[in-house]
Parts: C-alpha cells; sequence; structure tokens
C-alpha cells in the first residue's frame, strides 16, 4: 500500500484519500463492481439518462442497497447501505444491483459524456471507481506516443513532481504504458502494463517488475512480477488526458489519486506558433489525396493566438492559445481564403478534427531531418 501511495503522491504532489482504519462500513469480503447498465432511468424527466448496474459478491443475507447519489458534472458517487445483522460471512453470494443516480439526485445523466463513478460504504470508505464510455465514437482521441507530465496542480503553476511521469506507445487501438516515480522513501519505482482503448477510456492492470538483473550483470536472473495499481484514463485530446491511479487490496478498490497529465515540448519556452510550425500533411476519410503544408509563423500575430502561413500553398492556420499553458486549444485551416477545417482535438503531431463538409481530417506532422 506505502508504495503505490508514494508514487500517486509523487505524481500529484499532494495527499492522498484513504479509508480510516477503524472505519466498519461493507463487509471485508464484499467486491463491488460498476458498469453501464441496459435500463431506462425511472424519472420521467430523465428516462434518457445512464443507469448504472453494480455486481460483486457479499455474504449471504448481506445484499448491498442504494442509500444515496450525488452527481456533479460527469463525477458521480453512488453510496451503498449494508446489513450489519445476520450475515453469513463464510457464504459468499453473487449480486447485481441497479443504481439510478438521475432518479436520485434529479440531474440528467445524458450518454456523450465519459462518467467517472465511486462507489463508497456509508461510512466512506471506497469500494470501486470506473471511468465508463457512454458512447462510440469514431473519431476518438488517438494519444500520442511518447512521455507524459503531471500538469502544475496550482495557479501559481508550481512544479509537480520532478522526474515521475507516464510513457505510453500507442499503436492502432493498442496501448503499451509505464508509470515511473517513487516510493514514500524515494526508491524509484516503475510499473508497466497494456491495454485496449475503448473510445475515450482505457484502463490497466499494472505489473512491478522486482528483484532483476543490475544493468552490467552478467547472470540472468528472471526478475519478478509483483501486481501494482490500476490505471485508468480520459484522453481529452491526442496530448491531453485525466488519468486515476486507482489502488486496490485484489478484491476491491481502496484508493484513488486524479491526476492530469500533458504531452508537452521539451522547449516549455517555445512559443505556441514555433512549436506548430513546420511541415504537415493533410488527411481525410474522404477519397481527397493528402495535401502537404509547410507552415511558417507569420510576423503578425492573431488576436488571442497565432497565425501561421503557407504562401506557396496559399495556406493560413489560425490558432487560439490558452493564456496559461500557451497551448493551442482550437486550430482552423483556410486554403484560398476558403475555410477548409477546424481541428479541435490538439497534439504535438497531430491535430484532428473535421472539414466544412463534416468529414474527419488530421494533419500529422512530417519528421523533419537533422
Amino acid at each position: 500500500m506505502a508504495r503505490v501511495l508514494g508514487i500517486a503522491c509523487a505524481l500529484a504532489g499532494a495527499g492522498v484519500w484513504a479509508p480510516q482504519a477503524d472505519a466498519a462500513g461493507a463487509p471485508a469480503s464484499a467486491v463491488v463492481r460498476v458498469r453501464i447498465g441496459s435500463l431506462a432511468s425511472a424519472s420521467k424527466a430523465t428516462q434518457d439518462s445512464i443507469v448504472f448496474e453494480l455486481t460483486g459478491s457479499a455474504p449471504a443475507r448481506c445484499m448491498p442497497s442504494v442509500s444515496a447519489a450525488s452527481v456533479i458534472g460527469a463525477d458521480v458517487n453512488l453510496s451503498l447501505h449494508w446489513p450489519t445483522t445476520g450475515c453469513l460471512e463464510k457464504r459468499p453470494t453473487q449480486f447485481s444491483l441497479t443504481a439510478d443516480a438521475a432518479s436520485i439526485t434529479g440531474t440528467p445523466l445524458p450518454r456523450g459524456p465519459v462518467y467517472h463513478v465511486s462507489v463508497h460504504d456509508e461510512d466512506g470508505n471506497l469500494l470501486a471507481f470506473h471511468a465508463l464510455e457512454t458512447t462510440t465514437l469514431k473519431n476518438s482521441p488517438i494519444p500520442e506516443s511518447g512521455f507524459w507530465w503531471p500538469l502544475p496542480n496550482d495557479a501559481a503553476g508550481a512544479p509537480v513532481a520532478a522526474g515521475s511521469g507516464v510513457g505510453i506507445e500507442s499503436q492502432g487501438l493498442q496501448l503499451a504504458i509505464n508509470v515511473f516515480g517513487f516510493e514514500d522513501t524515494g526508491v524509484p519505482v516503475w510499473y508497466f502494463a497494456g491495454t485496449r482503448q475503448n473510445g475515450r477510456v482505457a484502463s490497466a492492470s499494472l505489473v512491478e517488475l522486482q528483484h532483476g538483473d543490475g544493468l552490467f550483470a552478467t547472470n540472468g536472473k528472471r526478475p519478478i512480477a509483483q501486481a501494482g495499481p490500476r490505471i485508468e484514463f480520459e484522453f481529452l485530446s491526442s496530448s491531453e488526458a485525466r488519468a486515476w491511479l486507482v489502488d486496490n487490496d485484489g478484491n476491491r478498490d481502496t484508493s484513488v489519486r486524479e491526476i492530469r497529465l500533458s504531452r508537452t515540448s521539451f522547449a516549455r519556452n517555445a512559443s505556441a506558433a514555433s512549436r506548430i510550425a513546420g511541415r504537415w500533411v493533410l488527411v481525410s476519410d474522404a477519397e481527397a489525396a493528402p495535401r502537404q503544408f509547410n507552415f511558417a509563423e507569420q510576423p503578425t500575430p492573431a488576436a488571442n493566438g497565432v497565425s501561421l502561413g503557407d504562401a506557396d500553398a496559399d495556406a493560413s492556420l489560425g490558432c487560439r492559445v490558452d493564456a496559461n499553458t500557451q497551448t493551442a486549444t482550437l486550430c482552423s485551416l483556410s486554403v484560398g481564403g476558403s475555410l477548409l477545417a477546424d481541428f479541435d482535438r490538439i497534439g504535438l503531431d497531430r491535430l484532428a478534427g473535421h472539414a466544412s463538409d463534416g468529414t474527419s481530417v488530421q494533419l500529422l506532422r512530417v519528421p523533419q531531418k537533422q
């Protein structure tokens, strides 16, 4: 437990919530999982809302029930009541429970967002956490391969855990993930996993290798695999994500830590325009042939953003820039004075969006020769 909390604190730069040892709540043997249910909401005003299904196991005669729910944006918290008498601890029984948070709270939960669902017992102990995709998107953000770093956790831009981060290798929908950081004692720790992306989300159970050979060792001892925490992602763009490190005791989740991640340029002081400048290829889901552009920063900056152009192609790329992070958030491509495409998912090497006719398009960076 200390190892997992150590890397979580290192990544997030603050304390992590965990249940108190003397808390009562759910039986020790209880297991809870959460997923999207197939039923309609019981609320007449919110019948199109998402309904959740809780599954797991509990001692016989001690099946849980939903006692409360709260919804703040896309964050949903469900509270379970557990009977405390008459439980047959040695007879675990499977259960399936409908959790209609929209009906309980009166807050609609339409399909579309990624919902972050936490399940607690009435003593506040975490039982389950899951980031749930609620729709099938044809153009979900594709995470760029490389290093992803924790974003500053306050308005002053304070650094967060220098030396800790996440590495992602993306090959189609398959992701290879590694998380590197430090234990509470400062000893380095490294986890890895493989998983498949599901729309905007991905979930992977991390594994730590221990007691392996040193880099200069002459023998060939095989390292020992040790189960680690789970990591869940919601990809907001090709280069930005929300992530959660979820600790567990093997049967159920026990604590969760949210981290904001970004794949940023190594040149932190570079302008947004200098990071975008260079050769790009426009590819489309339509049958149009790929088109190449060589964007250079324009001498006259655009209002609240940057402007780049390719005189040979009579093309311009204007981007809105976030004042705090100095990163592009929305770009528009025009050719011959006519709007060709808008890009709302901005990465270092990939801009994704839609052409003026609604066709999905991408600008892909062409690697420069050194």
